[in-house]
């Protein structure tokens, strides 16, 4: 396939879709980053071996995309490091079928943050958008090392160099819904004063993703993760809020059953 235009003036920003099966979703996908006027991005997609019409949609945009596979994984966080390996930008961001880019400036915007060397990430919110119920909410707010305790960054909303991959290591594939929470917390642990937050909506994305609809197992991922990176006291009021949380969305479910 062609390789995509690149632009050598400005850094590359390599834009990883994961998806499976995802024909529903993945062409408004595709499109919100093909149509953004950022001259500089490498566009990789990585497909689970999708049964469904999802090739056919991907090879439409063949000479829009710079590399694209297809191949079994081990999950999303598996092929969300396969599109770290098949890329080569400065900067990278993870934009999953059924997620959209929130304009078509927003990446243009996000790389002038990174003009500032000292800058390793920029993050900012997520618009949350539940069709079921029709409903669409805000999430995103600074973050800090003791706050990632009970807040999180949504990878839709987070853009990395490159730099922190080779050095902290690719997403860990032991935790099938947390690993790029465990990821964020390595960072700003050691590199808290390195990470930008921006109080505008970097993308949407739907509310019945996976940890949406597994929170419990997400929480207990949250569990391994936070007695390996704070000290006991934080895992004790972690471990509160983990269950405040379990318990939140397990309530109602008990209480339509």
């Amino acid at each position: 396939m062609e390789e995509a235009n690149i632009n050598n003036q400005k850094p590359v920003v390599s834009v990883i879709t994961a998806c499976l099966n995802s024909d529903q979703y993945i062409e408004d996908t595709i499109e919100s980053v093909i149509k953004q006027t950022y001259p500089n991005i490498e566009y990789v997609i990585i497909d689970g071996g999708s049964t469904d019409n999802t090739l056919n949609i991907i090879k439409k945009y063949d000479n829009q995309i710079a590399n694209w596979i297809s191949e079994p994984d081990n999950g999303v966080y598996d092929a969300m490091n396969k599109g770290i390996v098949h890329s080569t930008g400065e900067i990278i961001y993870f934009l999953n079928a059924g997620d959209y880019l929130y304009d078509n400036e927003i990446i243009e915007k996000i790389v002038n943050e990174f003009l500032d060397e000292s800058v390793l990430a920029v993050y900012g919110n997520v618009e949350v958008i539940n069709y079921e119920k029709n409903k669409k909410s805000i999430r995103g707010c600074k973050v800090t090392y003791n706050n990632l305790l009970y807040r999180r960054v949504c990878h839709q909303a987070l853009f990395v160099r490159r730099s922190l991959f080779d050095e902290m290591g690719l997403f860990s594939t032991s935790f099938k819904l947390s690993s790029d929470h465990e990821f964020i917390i390595k960072c700003i642990k050691k590199y808290s004063d390195n990470f930008l937050y921006l109080d505008k909506i970097i993308a949407k994305y739907r509310d019945d993703g996976m940890s949406c609809k597994m929170m419990e197992k997400t929480k207990i991922e949250d569990l391994k993760i936070i007695s390996s990176n704070y000290n006991i006291f934080k895992f004790l009021l972690g471990s509160a809020v983990c269950g405040y949380v379990i318990l939140k969305y397990k309530i109602p479910q008990v209480l339509n059953q």
